[in-house]
């Protein structure tokens, strides 16, 4: 989301699929597609750090996870598996 303001415009990212953190929303840990995904988020960033010339501020924490730098904090993973957060996907 982006919006004007008096003092400059800002802009809102927020990310609704598991494909963006090391685990599915079941706790599955999926290297292979984070590691795919993760870059692309990281990069969407760091451009729109560039082109709106301020640092990004992370947001509060969501029930999936919260900001950290340029992509995703990493779960606790607890005998090999992430927090289970299927009970709130809808759909």
């Amino acid at each position: 989301m982006v919006s004007p303001d008096e003092i400059g415009p800002s802009a809102e990212l927020s990310v609704h699929h598991d494909v963006w953190g090391l685990c599915d929303f079941r706790g599955e840990p999926h290297p292979v597609i984070h590691a795919a995904n993760a870059p692309r988020l990281a990069s969407v960033l760091q451009e729109l750090v560039h082109v709106l010339g301020v640092e990004a501020e992370p947001g509060e924490p969501g029930y999936y996870g919260r900001a950290e730098g340029h992509g995703l904090k990493t779960p606790d993973i607890i005998d090999g598996r992430g927090p289970d957060l299927a009970d709130a996907v809808f759909g």
